[in-house]
């Protein structure tokens, strides 16, 4: 050990010109006012007298060994994980990398050679010591991801290097004034989000500030699954430059705002639309990403049955009449919706969409976006659009009584609406409608059908494997009268990321009114009351559709069971 250990801190930092006499003679009455209760070293940083580099490369000095300034990318991120992250930043340590079975570590304390001794228990391997700050080293853990989902945002790789997407068309900003900062890391994290949500098709990005940092998940085939932590300090910048990319008011942090961008990337040009909302760690954003050059798909592969598929190509080849699409948000009630129009689309028509916001341009087809600020709602669109004599209209939901009322006279005055709602199944449908205030009367002389959707993962065929039902899910098999033998499971590799799913696929129910029906409907009966009779008129319940899909191993009986719950 070198013989400047035995010197006091004050002689050593006095010694290298860091600090002089009259201030470590205050430092020292300050330690002796507070008991003693504070370090030396902590008292100087305190009083501005030393600065923490300052004191850190002294101890390091006495201690004989290097001091180092510690950055994200002189750390090997595979070295970092060899300890729990919690245990990293409790005691102010940084694995750096290892080399011959000697771990090299930057610690705060190079003193403490009781953690010392506990480092080499764990690891198993011999020590090197390097002195860092305590900001330094705190600094990098943050950089990184805990256990297994190590990410450094200043280490993405060289394909990440450059920005791999362009701007098609800005909107106008909010406010031109405010700029967004042009920070290297920051701009490769939006970057990198970007990129690998679209490798992995991922159809949501989720920003979530947190008090110990910045959760950043995709929502891949429905389900939400944590990508990235990089540190919180990135947040405000990020959400400025996306904020500015979408033309929303980068000043405006206590409101929510919604915007656009359009973008070319992967050789695909894209929409993606910006959600803010403030929180209590500040503003959470939500990128959702649509591929315009995709367009709406075919009904056959929507995942409808055979004899399904006959009504509902009935249903909406109509002239006239009130076709309801309901489900919970993700249910794929918009891309059933386009498929439709797109159907009907034709030189002959007149075809209207009203939407609260355009997910993907449609060619041959108006659509319209409401913009509830300028007094642009529902209803206000609704009586202008009628004005212009539309064949088929969208409804891309109907939140109040007034939209309603105008989709049902809509369809009596001849017009094919098809309107979206939010509800369980399609009987809710009708009853939501009730109780927002639509007669009863109208619905019994316009709905012509209700089509009730969820959707569920997928199994990727080239890894699920077939099984015979334990006990368990043979009772549930027998509850539902469903005779089948062979049920599939998601297995994993490398074509679906090991997840065992790939995609997803549609399940269904199809209500369409018969005349007793349609009757009761207008009087106003009770959803207990109508229920047998949607029945008798052929109603089959979503669950029922989602176990022919397991039937034909399309997806598992524990996901059905799970979205039809």
């Amino acid at each position: 050990m070198s013989l400047l250990a035995h010197q006091p801190l004050g002689q050593l930092l006095i010694g290298r010109g860091f600090l002089q006499a009259p201030q470590l003679d205050s430092a020292l009455q300050e330690q002796r006012r507070c008991n003693h209760q504070k370090l030396l070293g902590e008292i100087l940083i305190e009083m501005s007298f030393c600065s923490q580099t300052h004191v850190s490369e002294a101890l390091a000095c006495a201690e004989g060994i290097p001091f180092a300034g510690i950055t994200p990318r002189l750390a090997d991120p595979r070295v970092v994980s060899l300890l729990p992250h919690d245990y990293l930043t409790a005691n102010g340590v940084l694995p750096l990398f290892l080399v011959e079975d000697v771990l090299t570590i930057a610690v705060s304390e190079p003193a403490n050679l009781f953690l010392l001794e506990e480092i080499e228990r764990r690891t198993g391997y011999s020590l090197q010591v390097v002195a860092a700050t305590a900001h330094d080293i705190r600094a990098t853990l943050e950089a990184y991801l805990p256990e297994e989902q190590v990410f450094v945002v200043d280490d993405i790789g060289p394909e990440g290097a450059g920005q791999s997407f362009t701007l098609l068309d800005r909107p106008p900003r909010s406010d031109p004034k405010i700029a967004a900062p042009d920070q290297p890391a920051i701009l490769k994290l939006i970057e990198y989000s970007i990129r690998h949500a679209l490798a992995e098709g991922a159809s949501e990005i989720h920003f979530e500030p947190s008090e110990s940092g910045l959760r950043i998940r995709f929502r891949i085939d429905g389900r939400l699954c944590e990508k990235l932590r990089p540190p919180r300090r990135l947040h405000a910048g990020l959400l400025t430059h996306v904020k500015e990319m979408t033309g929303l008011d980068s000043a405006q942090c206590a409101l929510p705002q919604d915007g656009r961008m359009r973008l070319r990337a992967a050789g695909r040009t894209l929409t993606v639309h910006a959600s803010t909302i403030p929180a209590h760690f500040g503003e959470n954003l939500v990128l959702r990403i649509g591929a315009d050059d995709a367009g709406p798909l075919k009904l056959e592969k929507l995942g409808f049955g055979y004899e399904m598929l006959k009504h509902w190509r009935k249903l909406i080849a109509q002239r006239a009449g009130l076709i309801l699409i309901t489900g919970p948000s993700g249910s794929g009630r918009r891309a059933t919706l386009y498929s439709a129009l797109q159907e009907r689309n034709g030189p002959d028509s007149n075809l209207c969409a009203i939407e609260d916001a355009i997910e993907h341009p449609l060619p041959g087809v108006n659509q319209f976006p409401i913009d509830e600020p300028a007094g642009f709602g529902f209803p206000a669109a609704l009586r202008a659009v009628l004005r212009q004599e539309p064949d088929v209209l969208m409804v891309s939901d109907i939140p109040d009584v007034q939209t309603g009322r105008l989709c049902a006279q809509a369809a009596l005055s001849g017009k094919l609406v098809l309107a979206a709602m939010h509800s369980a199944d399609t009987l809710a449908a009708l009853g939501r409608l009730m109780h927002l205030g639509v007669e009863p009367h109208l619905l019994g002389a316009t709905v012509t059908g209700v089509l009730g959707l969820r959707l569920a993962r997928r199994l990727c065929p080239h890894c699920r494997e077939g099984y015979e039902p334990g006990s368990a899910e043979r009772r549930q098999l027998d509850r539902h009268a469903a005779n089948i033998t062979t049920l599939f499971r998601a297995r994993g590799c490398e074509r679906c990321r090991n997840t065992g799913f790939a995609g997803r696929v549609g399940i269904q129910e199809l209500l369409i009114p018969d005349a007793n029906f349609a009757d009761r409907l207008g009087q106003g009966a009770a959803m207990s009351d109508l229920r047998p009779l949607a029945q008798a008129a052929g109603l089959k319940s979503l669950r029922s559709d989602g176990l022919e899909k397991v039937r034909a191993g399309l997806t598992t009986l524990d996901e059905i069971f799970r979205i039809t719950t």
